[in-house]
């Protein structure tokens, strides 16, 4: 019997070939890995919550930048989830809230 989905390097492939499973895979453990950064945000100046949102971006473990090649041409719609992902990121940073837009905050 065949597989629906398989797992290579790390990222979900689907029969059809939408990357909705690795999107949600990737946006799952992001979160995951915010929320217990949020902890400890308050105790970090914020260069060092720079350092750790860009360390964060860049790992294997959060996925959100590792295999980006194989998700060319990918729908709006997943390209969106994982957008939320880095304005998560980015509004841990400069301490703005869930709610606010991220793009003023990041300007100034």
């Amino acid at each position: 019997m065949p597989l629906e989905k398989v797992r290579d390097l790390g990222v979900v492939i689907v029969v059809v070939v939408n990357m909705d499973a690795h999107a949600g895979n990737v946006v799952r453990s992001c979160f995951y890995q915010l929320r217990q950064l949020r902890a400890i945000r308050s105790s970090l100046p914020v260069d060092a919550r720079c350092t750790v949102a860009v360390a964060f971006i860049a790992s294997r473990a959060s996925r959100v930048d590792y295999c980006n090649g194989v998700m060319y041409g990918m729908s709006a719609h997943v390209i969106r989830r994982l957008q939320m992902v880095l304005n998560a990121a980015a509004r841990l940073v400069v301490g703005a809230g869930k709610f606010q837009h991220i793009i003023p905050a990041s300007s100034s």
